[in-house]
């Protein structure tokens, strides 16, 4: 009989080396509050500071819940989610821990075989921990599961072939197919995230709040593992919250936009060099009221019908 895989655990970084396994359940809060499953005793550390989350296919992902004092992944200061490896050091405050996952695969370079186009969209439902604030949690609850549902079916209408859903964003992965039809088919990712832009802001009058939510969006497009496009993606939520931006898209993305030739009056865009990046991480803000007269303009393009409207509650 086979022995079972060690189980991933955090185990702090002082002299007692209390070990934490991460087990019988798929989330683990951290903060100074009692009800959470890791509690750090000190003062730099946010009642509800961060959370572990695991996913469907079994990832890690260590996700700042905007805590006073940040998180930070291998002294790197936590902007977004963020995937844990084994062996992975976090700080919160003055506490350390290290997260550890025997069991993990070591991670293979990609061979040129397994690289292919895809397309990364994050998105993200804005202001959500002030409207968690006054929100009975049952309602809450009955929100995000709602809306989380609606954001699936309108991806995989689109073509997303995956979805992750972290905290209060969900992250969907697009596999491009025919060489030469990529534009083609960012034009049905487009089509997805304004979809589910109208739709998030129709579920206040389900919900009987005071205001329509909204979401922020990034689009990247570029050759990779699909494995390693999460990376991407986050990178796309941080440059989101930073510009305030209703979507933002990555560079290479952009240059498949320019295929059209009306491109330029219907996406009044500024571009944006992010701070620290390089020229590779430019990225382009666009209003979704700029990208609904675009896609109003190239209905028969994607060969697809409109997408479908929400259905009521």
């Amino acid at each position: 009989m086979a022995e079972a895989s060690p189980a991933p655990f955090l185990k702090f970084e002082d002299e007692e080396g209390r070990e934490i396994p991460l087990i019988s359940a798929n989330v683990w809060k951290i903060g100074r509050g009692e009800q959470n499953a890791v509690v750090l005793i000190d003062d730099m550390v946010s009642r509800n500071h961060a959370m572990i989350q695991q996913t469907e296919d079994g990832e890690f992902y260590l996700i700042d819940m905007d805590s006073a004092n940040g998180s930070l992944v291998n002294e790197r200061k936590l902007t977004a989610p963020t995937v844990l490896r084994d062996g992975d050091h976090l700080a919160f405050g003055k506490s350390r821990l290290c997260f550890r996952n025997p069991a993990q695969p070591a991670a293979a370079s990609p061979s040129p075989e397994s690289q292919q186009v895809v397309s990364v969209v994050v998105m993200y439902l804005r202001e959500f921990t002030v409207v968690a604030q006054d929100m009975d949690t049952g309602v809450l609850s009955q929100l995000v599961s709602t809306w989380s549902a609606e954001v699936d079916r309108l991806v995989h209408y689109g073509g997303g072939t995956a979805q992750k859903h972290l905290g209060d964003s969900v992250v969907s992965v697009w596999t491009h197919g025919a060489k030469g039809r990529e534009h083609i088919e960012i034009l049905r990712i487009l089509r997805a995230v304004a979809g589910v832009a109208r739709m998030t802001a129709t579920l206040h009058e389900s919900f009987d709040l005071s205001e329509p939510l909204s979401i922020g969006a990034g689009v990247n497009t570029e050759l990779a593992a699909i494995g390693d496009t999460v990376n991407a993606a986050f990178r796309l939520q941080s440059a989101i919250k930073e510009l305030d931006a209703d979507l933002v898209i990555g560079a290479s993305t952009f240059d498949y936009l320019r295929t059209w030739p009306d491109w330029a009056g219907h996406l009044p865009s500024s571009q944006e060099n992010l701070k620290g990046d390089d020229a590779s991480g430019r990225t382009w803000q666009i209003s979704f009221a700029a990208l609904s007269e675009f896609l109003a303009h190239h209905r028969e393009d994607t060969g697809t019908t409109a997408i479908p409207t929400v259905p009521s509650h």
